[in-house]
């Protein structure tokens, strides 16, 4: 059995020694098999990586669900604002009250 390869991308990368702009291609090796390569016209450099389909190592369910911290008490000066917040609000209410008969 053949297997043949076919180039399904090509362009510009960084050469992995030199840094300069290298020619890169995308090669399809095999019903499973990806390889890239790097040929660098500067230096000479010729990097291969191989890669194949790999089975994750979690589990995608445990690893999605969100952690919801658990609720944080209020602190004394939490408190006692909302203390001041109240009292505030029913004031401006009894007084708005006393305007809006008074007008009427």
């Amino acid at each position: 059995m053949t297997v043949m390869s076919v180039v399904v991308e090509r362009g510009l990368a960084r050469c992995p020694r030199c840094v300069a702009v290298a020619d890169y291609t995308f090669v399809e090796s095999g019903p499973n098999s990806l390889r890239y390569e790097v040929n660098c016209g500067k230096c000479g450099e010729a990097y291969c990586e191989v890669h194949t389909p790999v089975a994750p190592d979690f589990t995608a369910v445990g690893d999605a669900l969100v952690v919801i911290p658990p609720p944080v008490p209020p602190t004394a000066f939490e408190l006692r604002r909302r203390q001041a917040v109240a009292w505030l609000t029913a004031a401006a209410g009894r007084i708005m009250v006393r305007i809006n008969g008074i007008r009427h």
